[in-house]
């Protein structure tokens, strides 16, 4: 059975397109934009359309951060960040200035390589690479396509909590977990079948 999932309203712009999603999946779903909500909240997904350090100044205006650190770090609440929320698990990022993030994962994020075969920002459909066995993949075949947008990337200090890599001139980590937290870099509410079994995965963690 699926669990309630409090979806994070900072104001980002794949919010309301996450919110289809779960909703086509008949998943429950609430707003959350304060403490008590997450309180409500079994897993929680923090959406991410921006910038870093946009995503964290809006958590901090709205009083997030140090309720969303006691959910997952002390309550061990389920928490997946999508791409943008994703790359703010990480101690901090480079995007327009050095940011802190919420410091969940080891590492950094920044600008991805430049390569003269491959653009900047990744953007489209790309084959993913699972690398390790997580319950957000799970029925779901190896190299299946996400779809991306993004100029910058995680770069985690220890490589074992990569679940999967995309190719986009380097190896590029496409999730990552740790215990209770997971995140992607893809926009599963925008990758079709794909991306709706990965939400529903989450949904029964």
């Amino acid at each position: 059975m699926s669990k309630i999932i409090g979806v994070i309203n900072y104001g980002s712009g794949n919010y309301k397109s996450l919110c289809n999603a779960l909703d086509f999946l008949n998943i429950n779903r609430i707003e959350v934009n304060s403490a008590d909500d997450l309180l409500k909240s079994e897993n929680i997904i923090l959406p991410g359309v921006g910038t870093y350090g946009n995503c964290m100044e809006r958590l901090n205006y709205i009083g997030l951060i140090e309720p969303i650190k006691k959910e997952v770090l002390d309550r061990k609440k389920n928490f997946l960040g999508i791409c943008v929320g994703m790359q703010v698990l990480t101690d901090f990022g480079t995007e327009h200035g050095n940011h802190n993030g919420l410091g969940f994962v080891a590492g950094s994020t920044n600008i991805m390589s430049k390569s003269k075969d491959m653009s900047i920002p990744h953007i489209g459909w790309s084959s993913v690479n699972i690398v390790k066995n997580t319950p957000l993949f799970d029925s779901i075949e190896n190299n299946s396509d996400f779809y991306f947008v993004h100029s910058y990337c995680v770069n985690v200090e220890n490589n074992s909590l990569v679940s999967s890599f995309v190719q986009h001139g380097n190896n590029i980590p496409s999730s990552i977990g740790c215990e209770n937290i997971y995140g992607v870099q893809f926009h599963p509410e925008k990758s079709q079948r794909n991306g709706l079994k990965l939400l529903k995965n989450f949904s029964k963690i």
